[in-house]
């Protein structure tokens, strides 16, 4: 089948009331740029059962078999009143609701923890683990609700997510791509994308991306995306040649701050090189040994972790000298050095990364101020390395973009040694 035209939907009353911001819509359309699927526009709606079945109606009346439409919508699939997508996609479906029997089972391990009135509570919940009889079920591995994928009619897909930004991240890479890749060619376009640390979206605009001419006449398309202390450049054009051609150009630009996928590539190299780590983490408490062991396989690599939040801990635990504390402080180059080396011998590992710095919003000082931090990666045989950053951003996202910053440091380090 043709590509589709795709519209992605936000149900959401607290959305279109602006007490709750919409990053769902922005995601799916990133991800869907990736696999070759250009989104034609977004459409936020309140919890209004009638407005939803209007729009719905209107946008899968413009399908055809040879003209298809995609819409992906997030939201709506709770236990409450105000939860109607299931009540209007079996409305347009002439369908009927359906237990899903994995979901329920779900349902009914967590109610029976919450005590013996369990099944009265239980009750009111199976809407929420109900699809519309004729659809195809989404599993949900995050959480409670399923997804579902419907066809409204001849060329019109509907495919329903919740709108829990992990169950639904989830559920699009673990369900809904295969269902798409299955039903859709994508456009005759290819893609490539990378990793560029420590950039912003505006700067990489404004220095790079604005003296690119194929990107000015059209031969090809970019996206970006910011996350967590990188942005995520794709590149897609009918000419793949011309796709080569730009990610070489970036990192000739960029050089060592282009990756490809970090979190796939740098537990790869340590696999290859059977290399262990561990982290002596502070003001991050313990977020780079969380992304270390996101992934499956992890204890391969993986040996633990040391949160030594106080100096206390830093002495006594880790070994970091009283003496460099006094003279230096906690926050310091000195110190990240002696987590390293001590932290790599504490835990028995070829390779740790310490971690510390200020996150705020107090503990700054007129000579080390809220964002400061300092990184050590020590790699056994090598002379511990450590980066100061100042990263003046609230507290969440300063521990997030430290942590994910300290992998590719490391991974920085290890690819350059043969």
């Amino acid at each position: 089948m043709n590509p589709p035209r795709v519209t992605v939907i936000s149900t959401g009353s607290e959305l279109t009331a602006g007490r709750s911001q919409d990053t769902n819509s922005s995601w799916i359309a990133n991800e869907l740029f990736g696999l070759g699927y250009s989104t034609e526009k977004f459409l936020v709606l309140p919890d209004d059962p009638k407005l939803i079945t209007y729009e719905l109606k209107n946008l899968a009346a413009t399908a055809s078999s040879e003209n298809p439409v995609l819409l992906v919508m997030t939201g709506g699939l709770g236990p409450t009143e105000d939860d109607y997508t299931l009540e209007v996609v079996c409305e347009l479906t002439s369908s009927q609701p359906v237990l899903n029997e994995k979901a329920h089972d779900r349902l009914q391990a967590l109610y029976r923890l919450r005590g013996k009135g369990f099944q009265e509570a239980l009750t009111t919940a199976l809407r929420q683990v109900s699809i519309p009889s004729n659809s195809t079920v989404l599993n949900n591995s995050v959480g409670i609700a399923p997804g579902f994928w419907s066809e409204l009619q001849p060329g019109a897909y509907l495919a329903c997510m919740p709108g829990v930004p992990s169950e639904m991240v989830t559920m699009f890479k673990e369900e809904l791509v295969p269902l798409i890749q299955k039903h859709f060619h994508s456009g005759e376009l290819y893609s490539d994308y990378l990793f560029i640390w420590g950039m912003s979206e505006s700067l990489f605009q404004q220095e790079f991306i604005i003296d690119i001419e194929a990107l000015k006449n059209g031969k090809a398309v970019w996206g970006v995306a910011a996350k967590k202390g990188f942005i995520r450049v794709t590149y897609q054009s009918p000419d793949n040649n011309l796709v080569q051609e730009l990610i070489q150009k970036t990192k000739e630009k960029y050089r060592g701050l282009c990756t490809g996928d970090l979190f796939e590539e740098f537990p790869q190299l340590l696999t290859e090189r059977k290399l262990t780590i561990g982290t002596i983490e502070s003001c991050t408490g313990g977020l780079a040994a969380k992304i270390l062991t996101d992934r499956a396989g992890s204890s391969e690599y993986f040996l633990g972790s040391v949160v030594s939040y106080s100096n206390l801990i830093k002495e006594n635990l880790v070994g970091v000298k009283k003496e460099t504390l006094e003279a230096h402080g906690a926050v310091s180059a000195e110190t990240a050095i002696e987590m390293a080396d001590n932290g790599a011998k504490l835990l028995g590992t070829d390779l740790a990364i310490s971690i510390t710095g200020i996150a705020g919003p107090g503990g700054g000082t007129p000579t080390k101020k809220v964002g400061t931090v300092f990184i050590g990666t020590h790699i056994k045989g090598e002379p511990t390395e450590v980066k100061e950053l100042f990263l003046p951003f609230k507290r969440e996202l300063f521990r997030e973009v430290v942590a994910a910053t300290s992998l590719y440091l490391m991974y920085n380090r290890l690819r350059k040694l043969v």
